[in-house]
């Protein structure tokens, strides 16, 4: 069975390290990177591919992800 596993990696401001944590799926990963990031950026990775780079928008009412 080929399980496919991603990494979501958060850049901390500040911290001389990033941030990695295992996710099962890409929505866990957008799940997971919104409560541990209050405004800012974030990569997803399978292997040593980039999948995405992510970025909270932080409007008033509603942050929403911008997804590159």
């Amino acid at each position: 069975m080929n399980v496919q596993r991603y990494e979501l990696r958060i850049d901390r401001r500040g911290a001389s390290e990033s941030l990695c944590l295992d996710v099962p799926d890409l929505a866990t990963a957008l799940i997971v990177a919104d409560i541990n990031i209050a405004s800012g950026a974030a990569q997803i990775f399978k292997g040593n591919k980039i999948v995405a780079t992510i970025e909270k928008q932080s409007p008033r009412q509603a942050p929403y992800w911008r997804v590159a």
